[in-house]
């Protein structure tokens, strides 16, 4: 058995594809040290040990004509790194809010040439503090948790067809079988009125974090998502989950970043323990089309 002593441990990975249908890939992601960003972490399956650090992982699936997708998540992440170094003695859930409003000025600003007019990201983050992960997202890239072999959606997407799921238009099925499931209702990059959805998460030993953009999870469905993670540690999860979407069509940009957190300086999960007494809303993202 693994020595568990002392941690939280992350082991972390994260991988991208280009899919089958497209010619170019606009997701980006960023793993890495808030405190030290200029080096990126060891994403191929190492763990490392994490007390007292700040880890953000976060990814961008870019949208836009020629190249403008890919700029606007590459300009988003960036500068959400840079933000959240310098915000190193602010409340982590404020730092992220305001890091992700500056991430948007500069895509806002950067898409005001006519060649990116209309151009935006979706930007999901997670930062792990000890045993804290906030969680920030825009648009519809997700964060899901797996605990105890249960798979939680841990953001909502902001989209038209999830609006009408709330509203008690359409069922969930019907969502996803939806031509307009892709509509997102904001993104980086595109309004001024941002609005971001944050959470707060108590992290638990053995806790599985998945991130990926919707290439991956209008692809496979939550039954497989869960199976993948509970069976493979984070890299040979990643390369499952993009093959499993290309061979589900691959119908756009790929995008996955599994974590693991062990170590016993976290306590385990309780039996039946409901994913409400670790997991809370801080601020939600409602809105209409725009």
């Amino acid at each position: 058995m693994a020595n568990l002593q002392t941690g939280p441990f992350l082991t972390s990975c994260a991988r991208t594809d280009v899919g089958m249908r497209r010619s170019s890939n606009e997701d980006a992601f960023v793993l890495v040290d808030l405190d030290a960003p200029t080096t990126a972490i060891a994403c191929s399956g190492e763990r490392i040990e994490i007390a007292g650090k700040r880890m953000l992982l976060a990814l961008s699936d870019g949208m836009g004509g020629a190249a403008a997708g890919e700029v606007a998540s590459c300009l988003a992440l960036s500068t959400l790194v840079r933000e959240l170094h310098r915000r190193s003695n602010e409340r982590m859930d404020c730092a992220l809010e305001a890091a992700v409003h500056v991430a948007n000025a500069r895509v806002l600003e950067a898409a005001s040439c006519a060649e990116r007019q209309g151009m935006g990201a979706t930007l999901t983050a997670v930062v792990i503090v000890d045993d804290i992960a906030w969680i920030a997202e825009v648009g519809d890239s997700r964060a899901y948790l797996l605990r105890d072999n249960k798979l939680h959606q841990l953001t909502r997407d902001q989209s038209y067809v999830q609006m009408l799921v709330d509203m008690g238009a359409i069922s969930e099925e019907e969502a996803k079988a939806s031509p307009k499931k892709n509509v997102i209702l904001q993104a980086v990059g595109t309004t001024p009125d941002l609005r971001v959805a944050l959470g707060r998460l108590s992290l638990r030993r053995g806790d599985r974090l998945l991130l990926c953009s919707d290439g991956l999870s209008n692809e496979v469905d939550d039954r497989e998502l869960a199976e993948l993670l509970t069976r493979n540690p984070p890299d040979v999860a990643c390369e499952h989950a993009i093959e499993s979407a290309n061979q589900h069509g691959g119908r756009d940009n790929v995008t996955a970043i599994v974590a693991v957190i062990d170590g016993d300086a976290l306590p385990p999960a309780e039996a039946n323990e409901p994913l409400t007494a670790t997991h809370s809303v801080l601020q939600e993202f409602s809105g209409s089309p725009r």
